[in-house]
């Protein structure tokens, strides 16, 4: 099956949404309630980014809330981190709570914020989990050794590397490794960052990334697969030596930053198949299905 598009992308954009915005894109992903769920960034008229909820019966027809379900005026204490905008979720779920790792913007610059719901109406904003600059964060869904653990982006000067840490409650952070750094001369020469939250298989643990490289005065966003140990997460096994994903076509060329896919969330069915939802060119949110045995075997 390698990775296919879904025929009838995008699947989501600025017209479905039942209010104003300027676009909709990058959402978190997961299964709540037998339904599927995204939580979409959408960028409203005054430049700032809020969420809005999308659900769908069968992951491929959705339909949008009537307002945005979580936007920067709701973070009351955290509200200097975030007054730019809240970006690029990603949803984790641990035992009944889904915790969302997601960007604050601010003139402090990106950093990570940690939020916890239940039902997906009302939030626990927990507030910051790293310092500026940083960005491109998910949790791992289980305790590995006896601690939580998330990856993340700091950006350093000119370093864009991914780390991974570790917590003994979620909130509080340490232990750090480096996890992987660019490979010049490729795909993802400039820089790379977090694409998924982990997903657990029998070789190991199994996320997309995205890498990035200058493309005359543009950049050009791709997406890679990346295997981590199961007992050692800041152990690389494995990953893809090419992108599993292109911008290629016109909805992913074409848009406020052209020649990207991006993906934030993604959700494996029971049968062993992945449906990764990603954006296209910032401006719609996009389906490509694939397995992942063929996500495996792409890493080895």
């Amino acid at each position: 099956m390698q990775i296919s598009r879904y025929i009838k992308n995008p699947i989501i954009t600025k017209n479905d949404v039942p209010f104003k915005v300027n676009s909709i894109f990058n959402p978190g992903a997961t299964k709540f309630k037998d339904k599927y769920l995204l939580l979409c960034r959408i960028e409203m008229p005054d430049g700032k980014s809020s969420f809005i909820k999308a659900i769908s019966d069968d992951g491929y027809n959705f339909k949008l809330d009537e307002k945005p379900v979580l936007t920067p005026d709701d973070h009351h204490q955290f509200i200097n981190y975030v007054n730019w905008g809240i970006e690029d979720p990603r949803i984790t779920k641990i035992n009944d709570s889904y915790f969302i790792t997601y960007t604050g913007y601010s003139k402090y610059m990106p950093l990570v914020m940690l939020a916890e719901t239940k039902d997906f109406e009302k939030f626990e904003i927990h507030g910051l989990i790293s310092e500026p600059s940083n960005k491109d964060c998910a949790i791992f869904p289980e305790k590995i050794g006896g601690y939580y653990w998330k990856i993340d982006r700091p950006s350093a000067e000119e370093r864009k590397d991914m780390w991974i840490s570790k917590s003994p409650d979620l909130i509080h952070w340490g232990d750090y490794r480096l996890l992987l750094e660019p490979e010049k001369g490729t795909w993802e020469h400039n820089k790379i960052g977090l694409s998924t939250p982990p997903i657990k298989t029998k070789d190991g643990w199994l996320l997309l990334y995205h890498g990035v490289r200058g493309f005359g005065i543009s950049n050009l966003y791709k997406l890679g697969a990346l295997l981590l140990d199961l007992e050692k997460p800041w152990i690389v096994i494995g990953k893809t030596k090419e992108p599993i994903l292109s911008p290629d076509l016109d909805y992913e060329r074409i848009g406020d930053v052209p020649n990207v896919v991006f993906s934030c969330g993604w959700i494996d069915e029971p049968d062993g198949k992945i449906k990764i939802y990603y954006s296209g060119a910032d401006s719609n949110i996009c389906l490509a299905e694939t397995t992942i045995d063929d996500l495996l075997s792409l890493c080895k």
